[in-house]
């Protein structure tokens, strides 16, 4: 037989969205704090050596300008949803087919990784 707990109250967030009860933590790209994808974030593009489907090859970093929505693909039920993130890049960019420079593009998050804390 089972035994039934009582549930737990969900904490209520701070002004920022996180919540206000938990001390530090450590993501999983090893930045302490609540550090997350979103408007504002510096980011780096994984490059062929790490992912070698990736957009851009070379590894560009940038800035998150602006959330790019999400879409569901025919293989998100393995992958997850394919949420992506408007960046600015901070040199022009080539991409994988060889188009551009582009100073601006849309990047799925799967490719993006938080820049480490200088």
């Amino acid at each position: 037989m089972f035994t039934r707990r009582p549930r737990q109250p969900e904490p209520e967030p701070d002004a920022w969205g996180s919540d206000s009860s938990s001390s530090p933590s450590s993501d999983d790209d090893g930045r302490s704090g609540s550090a997350r994808m979103g408007v504002g974030a510096q980011v780096y593009v994984l490059d062929s050596d790490e992912d070698p489907a990736t957009p851009f090859p070379y590894g560009p970093t940038g800035i998150v300008v602006r959330a790019g929505g999400s879409a569901w693909q025919g293989v998100s039920a393995i992958g997850g949803s394919a949420r992506t993130w408007w960046v600015e890049f901070d040199s022009p960019q080539i991409d994988r087919d060889g188009d551009g420079p582009v100073s601006q593009a849309q990047v799925a998050e799967r490719w993006l990784r938080l820049a480490p804390l200088a």
